[in-house]
Protein backbone atom coordinates (compact mmCIF):
# COMPACT_ATOMS: atom_id res chain seq x y z
CA UNK A 1 0.00 0.00 0.00
CA UNK A 2 1.49 3.58 -0.93
CA UNK A 3 1.24 6.60 1.34
CA UNK A 4 -1.75 8.16 -0.76
CA UNK A 5 -3.62 4.63 -0.21
CA UNK A 6 -3.18 4.64 3.51
CA UNK A 7 -4.93 8.37 3.82
CA UNK A 8 -8.44 7.91 4.75
CA UNK A 9 -10.66 8.92 1.50
CA UNK A 10 -12.11 11.54 3.15
CA UNK A 11 -10.34 14.27 0.84
CA UNK A 12 -9.67 14.48 -3.31
CA UNK A 13 -6.09 15.68 -3.49
CA UNK A 14 -5.32 17.95 -6.19
CA UNK A 15 -1.62 17.79 -7.88
CA UNK A 16 2.20 16.82 -6.30
CA UNK A 17 2.41 17.61 -2.39
CA UNK A 18 3.06 21.17 -1.53
CA UNK A 19 6.81 21.40 0.35
CA UNK A 20 7.03 25.09 0.70
CA UNK A 21 5.59 28.03 1.57
CA UNK A 22 6.65 31.84 1.04
CA UNK A 23 4.42 34.70 1.72
CA UNK A 24 1.69 34.34 -0.44
CA UNK A 25 2.50 31.66 -2.68
CA UNK A 26 2.81 27.87 -2.03
CA UNK A 27 5.43 25.79 -3.68
CA UNK A 28 4.83 21.96 -5.04
CA UNK A 29 7.27 18.94 -5.33
CA UNK A 30 7.91 19.67 -8.46
CA UNK A 31 9.31 23.16 -8.09
CA UNK A 32 5.95 24.86 -8.85
CA UNK A 33 4.53 28.32 -7.64
CA UNK A 34 0.74 28.44 -6.60
CA UNK A 35 -0.50 31.95 -5.07
CA UNK A 36 -2.62 31.21 -2.65
CA UNK A 37 -6.48 32.70 -2.42
CA UNK A 38 -7.81 30.14 -0.11
CA UNK A 39 -5.29 30.42 2.70
CA UNK A 40 -5.83 27.01 3.73
CA UNK A 41 -9.71 27.61 3.74
CA UNK A 42 -9.29 31.33 5.94
CA UNK A 43 -5.97 29.80 8.08
CA UNK A 44 -3.30 31.28 6.89
CA UNK A 45 -3.80 34.96 7.47
CA UNK A 46 -0.28 36.02 7.80
CA UNK A 47 0.80 34.17 4.43
CA UNK A 48 3.39 30.85 5.12
CA UNK A 49 6.83 31.35 6.36
CA UNK A 50 6.12 34.49 8.13
CA UNK A 51 9.11 35.41 10.17
CA UNK A 52 7.20 36.74 13.47
CA UNK A 53 5.23 33.90 13.66
CA UNK A 54 7.96 30.96 12.67
CA UNK A 55 10.57 32.95 15.31
CA UNK A 56 7.59 32.83 17.89
CA UNK A 57 6.84 29.08 17.29
CA UNK A 58 10.58 28.09 16.88
CA UNK A 59 11.29 29.95 20.55
CA UNK A 60 7.58 28.16 22.47
CA UNK A 61 8.55 25.18 20.96
CA UNK A 62 12.37 25.47 22.59
CA UNK A 63 11.11 26.44 25.78
CA UNK A 64 7.65 24.10 26.38
CA UNK A 65 5.79 22.38 24.06
CA UNK A 66 3.23 21.12 26.30
CA UNK A 67 1.39 21.06 29.69
CA UNK A 68 -2.52 19.93 29.92
CA UNK A 69 -4.47 21.97 31.42
CA UNK A 70 -3.46 21.35 34.91
CA UNK A 71 -1.29 24.48 34.33
CA UNK A 72 -0.97 27.58 32.60
CA UNK A 73 1.40 28.74 30.87
CA UNK A 74 2.71 32.38 29.71
CA UNK A 75 1.00 32.28 26.18
CA UNK A 76 -2.10 30.92 27.10
CA UNK A 77 -2.67 33.65 29.56
CA UNK A 78 -1.39 36.42 26.61
CA UNK A 79 -4.24 35.19 24.33
CA UNK A 80 -6.66 34.10 26.94
CA UNK A 81 -6.87 38.62 27.79
CA UNK A 82 -6.25 39.54 24.06
CA UNK A 83 -9.37 37.59 23.47
CA UNK A 84 -11.17 39.03 26.19
CA UNK A 85 -10.06 42.62 25.34
CA UNK A 86 -10.99 42.43 21.67
CA UNK A 87 -14.36 40.65 21.85
CA UNK A 88 -15.59 42.84 24.94
CA UNK A 89 -16.82 39.72 26.78
CA UNK A 90 -14.71 38.08 29.84
CA UNK A 91 -14.51 34.16 29.36
CA UNK A 92 -11.67 31.48 27.09
CA UNK A 93 -12.43 28.51 26.56
CA UNK A 94 -9.02 27.01 24.81
CA UNK A 95 -10.18 24.16 22.43
CA UNK A 96 -8.09 23.02 19.27
CA UNK A 97 -10.34 23.19 16.15
CA UNK A 98 -13.72 25.55 15.41
CA UNK A 99 -15.60 22.46 15.29
CA UNK A 100 -14.81 21.53 19.40
CA UNK A 101 -15.31 25.40 19.83
CA UNK A 102 -18.57 24.91 18.80
CA UNK A 103 -19.37 21.41 20.68
CA UNK A 104 -18.16 23.73 24.27
CA UNK A 105 -20.61 26.48 23.19
CA UNK A 106 -23.50 24.32 22.64
CA UNK A 107 -22.67 22.83 26.04
CA UNK A 108 -22.54 26.04 27.25
CA UNK A 109 -25.98 27.32 26.49
CA UNK A 110 -27.60 24.08 27.99
CA UNK A 111 -26.05 23.61 30.62
CA UNK A 112 -26.44 27.60 31.62
CA UNK A 113 -30.25 26.54 31.56
CA UNK A 114 -30.23 23.21 32.81
CA UNK A 115 -28.02 23.40 35.62
CA UNK A 116 -27.15 26.79 36.99
CA UNK A 117 -30.61 28.57 36.16
CA UNK A 118 -32.59 25.10 36.94
CA UNK A 119 -34.57 26.17 33.49
CA UNK A 120 -36.14 23.57 30.89
CA UNK A 121 -34.43 24.91 27.89
CA UNK A 122 -32.59 22.72 25.65
CA UNK A 123 -33.20 24.21 21.91
CA UNK A 124 -30.62 25.43 19.91
CA UNK A 125 -31.94 27.47 16.67
CA UNK A 126 -29.81 27.73 14.23
CA UNK A 127 -29.86 28.39 10.02
CA UNK A 128 -30.57 26.36 7.23
CA UNK A 129 -27.17 26.41 4.95
CA UNK A 130 -25.46 26.64 7.80
CA UNK A 131 -21.76 24.82 8.96
CA UNK A 132 -20.50 24.40 12.12
CA UNK A 133 -18.81 21.52 12.14
CA UNK A 134 -18.14 17.91 11.63
CA UNK A 135 -18.12 16.64 15.06
CA UNK A 136 -21.87 14.83 16.34
CA UNK A 137 -22.90 18.21 18.11
CA UNK A 138 -21.83 20.55 15.61
CA UNK A 139 -22.90 18.44 12.68
CA UNK A 140 -26.56 18.37 14.34
CA UNK A 141 -26.60 22.38 14.60
CA UNK A 142 -25.11 22.23 10.86
CA UNK A 143 -28.20 23.29 8.60
CA UNK A 144 -26.88 21.08 5.27
CA UNK A 145 -28.60 17.45 5.39
CA UNK A 146 -25.97 16.36 2.72
CA UNK A 147 -23.66 16.49 5.88
CA UNK A 148 -26.09 14.10 7.84
CA UNK A 149 -26.19 11.33 5.46
CA UNK A 150 -24.78 8.28 7.06
CA UNK A 151 -24.43 9.67 10.52
CA UNK A 152 -28.21 9.65 11.74
CA UNK A 153 -29.55 9.87 14.67
CA UNK A 154 -27.84 13.30 15.10
CA UNK A 155 -28.63 14.94 18.49
CA UNK A 156 -32.03 15.68 19.28
CA UNK A 157 -33.12 19.90 20.30
CA UNK A 158 -31.76 21.43 17.13
CA UNK A 159 -33.91 23.28 14.78
CA UNK A 160 -33.43 25.76 11.88
CA UNK A 161 -34.89 28.39 9.82
CA UNK A 162 -33.89 30.82 6.81
CA UNK A 163 -31.22 32.46 6.86
CA UNK A 164 -32.09 36.05 7.17
CA UNK A 165 -35.57 36.24 7.67
CA UNK A 166 -35.92 37.75 10.83
CA UNK A 167 -39.77 37.13 11.72
CA UNK A 168 -39.05 33.02 10.90
CA UNK A 169 -36.32 33.35 13.90
CA UNK A 170 -38.54 35.54 15.85
CA UNK A 171 -41.59 32.35 15.22
CA UNK A 172 -39.13 29.62 16.07
CA UNK A 173 -38.12 30.76 19.15
CA UNK A 174 -40.24 29.61 22.64
CA UNK A 175 -39.89 29.20 26.58
CA UNK A 176 -37.72 26.00 25.56
CA UNK A 177 -35.69 27.80 23.25
CA UNK A 178 -31.81 27.98 25.13
CA UNK A 179 -29.74 29.65 22.06
CA UNK A 180 -29.50 31.19 18.76
CA UNK A 181 -26.62 30.16 16.97
CA UNK A 182 -25.90 31.74 13.61
CA UNK A 183 -22.66 32.54 11.87
CA UNK A 184 -22.31 36.76 11.05
CA UNK A 185 -21.51 35.68 7.27
CA UNK A 186 -22.39 31.86 6.20
CA UNK A 187 -19.06 30.96 4.86
CA UNK A 188 -19.33 27.68 3.82
CA UNK A 189 -23.46 28.24 2.83
CA UNK A 190 -22.11 30.47 -0.15
CA UNK A 191 -20.47 33.67 1.16
CA UNK A 192 -23.84 34.91 2.21
CA UNK A 193 -24.09 38.49 4.03
CA UNK A 194 -26.52 39.46 6.16
CA UNK A 195 -27.76 43.05 6.72
CA UNK A 196 -26.54 44.35 10.07
CA UNK A 197 -30.10 44.47 10.76
CA UNK A 198 -30.81 40.77 10.48
CA UNK A 199 -28.05 40.29 13.09
CA UNK A 200 -29.33 43.28 15.51
CA UNK A 201 -32.55 41.73 15.07
CA UNK A 202 -31.48 38.18 16.21
CA UNK A 203 -29.93 40.28 19.43
CA UNK A 204 -33.22 41.22 19.98
CA UNK A 205 -34.72 38.17 19.63
CA UNK A 206 -32.69 36.19 22.06
CA UNK A 207 -33.09 38.79 23.97
CA UNK A 208 -37.03 38.73 24.04
CA UNK A 209 -37.20 35.26 24.52
CA UNK A 210 -34.52 34.73 27.10
CA UNK A 211 -32.14 32.53 25.47
CA UNK A 212 -28.24 33.29 24.51
CA UNK A 213 -27.10 34.50 21.18
CA UNK A 214 -24.02 33.01 19.96
CA UNK A 215 -21.99 33.91 16.93
CA UNK A 216 -19.69 31.37 15.11
CA UNK A 217 -17.01 33.49 13.87
CA UNK A 218 -14.76 30.80 12.91
CA UNK A 219 -14.43 31.48 9.23
CA UNK A 220 -15.15 35.44 9.48
CA UNK A 221 -13.24 36.01 13.06
CA UNK A 222 -9.86 37.25 13.63
CA UNK A 223 -10.15 40.44 11.17
CA UNK A 224 -11.02 38.39 8.17
CA UNK A 225 -13.62 40.79 7.11
CA UNK A 226 -12.08 44.20 8.09
CA UNK A 227 -13.30 43.79 11.94
CA UNK A 228 -12.15 41.83 14.05
CA UNK A 229 -14.80 40.19 14.39
CA UNK A 230 -17.96 40.34 11.73
CA UNK A 231 -20.34 41.04 14.11
CA UNK A 232 -18.68 44.33 15.29
CA UNK A 233 -19.94 45.53 11.63
CA UNK A 234 -23.23 45.73 13.11
CA UNK A 235 -22.49 46.52 16.33
CA UNK A 236 -23.81 43.54 18.05
CA UNK A 237 -22.52 41.60 21.44
CA UNK A 238 -23.80 38.17 21.68
CA UNK A 239 -23.30 36.16 24.73
CA UNK A 240 -20.77 33.99 23.22
CA UNK A 241 -18.95 33.58 20.11
CA UNK A 242 -16.52 31.32 18.70
CA UNK A 243 -12.84 31.51 17.25
CA UNK A 244 -10.59 29.22 15.19
CA UNK A 245 -8.98 28.73 11.35
CA UNK A 246 -6.88 32.39 11.12
CA UNK A 247 -6.77 32.97 15.04
CA UNK A 248 -3.25 31.05 14.62
CA UNK A 249 -1.54 31.07 11.38
CA UNK A 250 -1.90 27.45 10.73
CA UNK A 251 -1.30 26.15 14.03
CA UNK A 252 -4.48 23.86 15.38
CA UNK A 253 -6.53 26.44 18.02
CA UNK A 254 -9.97 27.23 18.86
CA UNK A 255 -12.04 29.41 21.22
CA UNK A 256 -14.95 29.57 23.17
CA UNK A 257 -15.38 32.91 24.02
CA UNK A 258 -17.98 34.41 26.31
CA UNK A 259 -19.71 36.90 28.80
CA UNK A 260 -19.03 36.68 32.86
CA UNK A 261 -22.88 36.41 33.36
CA UNK A 262 -22.31 32.68 31.92
CA UNK A 263 -19.06 31.82 34.17
CA UNK A 264 -20.93 29.49 36.35
CA UNK A 265 -21.99 27.35 33.35
CA UNK A 266 -18.61 25.55 32.65
CA UNK A 267 -16.62 25.13 36.37
CA UNK A 268 -14.36 22.12 37.08
CA UNK A 269 -15.20 18.67 35.66
CA UNK A 270 -18.21 20.34 33.19
CA UNK A 271 -15.51 20.50 30.25
CA UNK A 272 -12.40 20.07 29.21
CA UNK A 273 -9.00 19.34 26.28
CA UNK A 274 -6.21 17.95 26.97
CA UNK A 275 -4.22 19.65 24.01
CA UNK A 276 -6.38 22.90 24.19
CA UNK A 277 -4.56 25.99 24.45
CA UNK A 278 -1.22 24.34 23.50
CA UNK A 279 1.71 26.96 24.16
CA UNK A 280 3.06 26.70 20.37
CA UNK A 281 -0.58 27.49 19.02
CA UNK A 282 -1.05 29.69 21.66
CA UNK A 283 2.31 31.07 20.92
CA UNK A 284 1.45 31.82 17.27
CA UNK A 285 -2.22 33.28 17.86
CA UNK A 286 -0.32 36.45 19.86
CA UNK A 287 1.40 37.19 17.17
CA UNK A 288 -1.53 36.70 14.61
CA UNK A 289 -3.26 38.76 16.80
CA UNK A 290 -0.71 41.18 17.57
CA UNK A 291 -0.67 41.90 14.10
CA UNK A 292 -3.84 41.75 12.52
CA UNK A 293 -5.91 43.56 15.32
CA UNK A 294 -4.66 47.09 14.60
CA UNK A 295 -7.12 49.48 13.44
CA UNK A 296 -4.89 50.48 10.46
CA UNK A 297 -4.28 47.07 9.74
CA UNK A 298 -8.11 45.96 9.66
CA UNK A 299 -9.38 49.18 7.67
CA UNK A 300 -6.91 48.09 5.18
CA UNK A 301 -8.71 44.64 4.98
CA UNK A 302 -11.62 46.30 4.78
CA UNK A 303 -10.97 48.78 2.18
CA UNK A 304 -9.08 45.53 -0.09
CA UNK A 305 -12.18 43.83 0.16
CA UNK A 306 -14.69 46.84 -1.29
CA UNK A 307 -11.93 47.00 -3.77
CA UNK A 308 -12.32 43.52 -5.01
CA UNK A 309 -15.49 43.40 -5.21
CA UNK A 310 -15.86 46.83 -7.08
CA UNK A 311 -13.14 45.37 -9.87
CA UNK A 312 -14.28 42.20 -10.38
CA UNK A 313 -17.63 43.31 -11.01
CA UNK A 314 -17.13 45.74 -13.37
CA UNK A 315 -14.90 43.29 -14.99
CA UNK A 316 -17.57 40.42 -14.86
CA UNK A 317 -20.29 42.31 -16.01
CA UNK A 318 -22.39 40.81 -18.54
CA UNK A 319 -21.34 37.64 -18.29
CA UNK A 320 -24.02 35.10 -18.25
CA UNK A 321 -22.38 32.67 -15.97
CA UNK A 322 -21.93 35.18 -13.14
CA UNK A 323 -24.64 36.45 -10.94
CA UNK A 324 -22.80 38.61 -8.38
CA UNK A 325 -19.63 39.04 -6.37
CA UNK A 326 -20.02 39.43 -2.70
CA UNK A 327 -18.80 39.21 1.12
CA UNK A 328 -17.06 41.38 3.17
CA UNK A 329 -13.19 42.15 3.74
CA UNK A 330 -11.32 38.97 2.65
CA UNK A 331 -14.00 36.94 2.49
CA UNK A 332 -15.42 36.92 -0.57
CA UNK A 333 -17.40 34.90 -2.99
CA UNK A 334 -17.98 34.72 -6.92
CA UNK A 335 -21.38 33.84 -7.64
CA UNK A 336 -21.93 31.48 -10.45
CA UNK A 337 -25.27 30.03 -12.63
CA UNK A 338 -23.69 26.66 -12.40
CA UNK A 339 -21.01 24.77 -10.05
CA UNK A 340 -17.77 26.11 -9.09
CA UNK A 341 -15.26 23.13 -8.90
CA UNK A 342 -14.19 23.04 -12.70
CA UNK A 343 -13.54 26.72 -12.43
CA UNK A 344 -11.63 26.10 -9.33
CA UNK A 345 -9.69 23.03 -11.09
CA UNK A 346 -9.16 25.23 -13.96
CA UNK A 347 -7.45 27.90 -11.59
CA UNK A 348 -5.44 25.38 -9.90
CA UNK A 349 -4.14 24.28 -13.44
CA UNK A 350 -2.84 27.91 -13.99
CA UNK A 351 -0.93 28.30 -10.48
CA UNK A 352 -4.43 29.77 -8.24
CA UNK A 353 -5.92 28.08 -5.38
CA UNK A 354 -9.47 28.83 -4.73
CA UNK A 355 -12.22 26.79 -3.00
CA UNK A 356 -16.20 26.26 -3.70
CA UNK A 357 -18.92 27.63 -0.95
CA UNK A 358 -22.31 26.70 -1.10
CA UNK A 359 -21.74 24.54 -4.61
CA UNK A 360 -21.72 27.06 -7.17
CA UNK A 361 -19.60 30.12 -5.37
CA UNK A 362 -15.99 30.64 -6.25
CA UNK A 363 -14.41 31.87 -3.09
CA UNK A 364 -12.05 33.84 -2.24
CA UNK A 365 -9.98 34.16 0.94
CA UNK A 366 -6.79 35.18 0.71
CA UNK A 367 -4.47 35.37 3.26
CA UNK A 368 -4.91 38.83 4.79
CA UNK A 369 -1.39 40.03 4.39
CA UNK A 370 -1.90 39.61 0.46
CA UNK A 371 -0.22 42.67 -1.38
CA UNK A 372 -2.00 44.32 -4.19
CA UNK A 373 0.48 43.03 -7.06
CA UNK A 374 -0.39 39.66 -5.98
CA UNK A 375 -3.97 40.06 -5.73
CA UNK A 376 -3.89 41.59 -9.84
CA UNK A 377 -2.43 38.69 -10.39
CA UNK A 378 -4.80 36.45 -8.86
CA UNK A 379 -7.98 38.54 -10.02
CA UNK A 380 -6.00 38.58 -13.76
CA UNK A 381 -6.61 34.93 -13.46
CA UNK A 382 -9.95 34.48 -12.43
CA UNK A 383 -11.07 37.18 -15.21
CA UNK A 384 -9.50 35.23 -17.75
CA UNK A 385 -11.11 31.91 -16.73
CA UNK A 386 -14.51 33.30 -16.69
CA UNK A 387 -14.75 35.42 -19.42
CA UNK A 388 -13.24 32.70 -21.60
CA UNK A 389 -15.29 29.63 -20.19
CA UNK A 390 -18.22 29.98 -22.48
CA UNK A 391 -16.54 31.73 -25.46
Amino acid sequence: MTSTEAYAACYRHSGEPFVRGEGCYLVDQAGSRFLDLGAGVAVSSLGHGHPALISAIAQQAQDLIHTSNLYETPSKREIVAKLASLTGLERVFLSNSGAEANEAAIKLARRTFQVVRNEDRHQIIAADHSFHGRTMGALSATGQPKYWKGFEPLLPGFSFVPYGDTEALRNATNEKTAAILLEPIQGEGGVIVPSDDYLKAAREIANDAGALLIFDEIQTGVSRTGRFLACQHAGVVPDALTLAKGIAGGLPLGALVYGEHLAEALVPGTHASTFGGNPVACAAANVVVDTVSTPDFMAHVQSLGEQIIQELTTRLAGLPHVQEVRGRGLLLGVVLTEPAKPFVTELFNRGVLTTVAGGNVLRLSPPLVITKEELKTGLDEIVDVLTGWHA
